[in-house]
């Protein structure tokens, strides 16, 4: 585990606080489900974009990766396009929907940078301990299929843990 397998998601993370307070969350969101599908059609077109990106942002991942057979990765990366093409679908519907309310609400940011930092060091946190779990994951698994239902699982799981924590964050903070 090195620090650029976090520094990348991090450094997302200020981009994304940081166009949301100045363009907007909707834009902001259109601009990403733009990216992904993007990504998606690059990774689905040359498969070798993949690994490199792959190899740039998660070293760590793209070991424990490329030391499983040409079927796991064959299986893996064509399970984690599909993953870009849902996000990049969901993403883009949220776009639109958070476009639809800017124009009929007046929309302003709830929390300063100072009050959302506590909550973006829990979120970068999350981030790298679900990093560490899903290498771990990899190496235990036999099949991509086995892979895949643990990833599933372990999402979920972090989704409700990270919904919770969120919730918590914005009810305290406006109670």
């Amino acid at each position: 585990m090195n620090l650029k397998s976090i520094g990348i998601p991090a450094l997302l993370l200020l981009i994304v606080f940081f166009m949301s307070s100045t363009i907007g969350v909707g834009i902001t969101t259109l601009i990403f489900a733009v990216v992904f599908l993007a990504q998606a059609i690059l990774f689905s077109i040359k498969i070798e974009y993949y690994d490199k990106f792959l190899s740039f942002t998660n070293p760590g991942f793209y070991s424990a990766y490329s030391e499983k057979g040409s079927d796991f990765i064959r299986k893996k990366r064509k399970t984690n396009i599909i993953s870009y093409y849902l996000l990049s679908a969901i993403t883009g519907f949220n776009a639109y929907t958070q476009i639809r309310l800017m124009n009929k609400f007046d929309t302003r940011s709830l929390f300063s940078l100072r009050q959302s930092l506590p909550l973006v060091l829990v979120i970068v946190g999350v981030i790298f301990l679900m990093n560490y779990i899903t290498i771990l994951v990899m190496k235990k698994s036999k099949t991509a299929n086995e892979d895949l239902g643990w990833n599933i699982i372990i999402g979920i799981l972090f989704t409700i843990i990270l919904g919770g924590i969120v919730s918590f964050y914005i009810f305290h903070s406006i109670l």
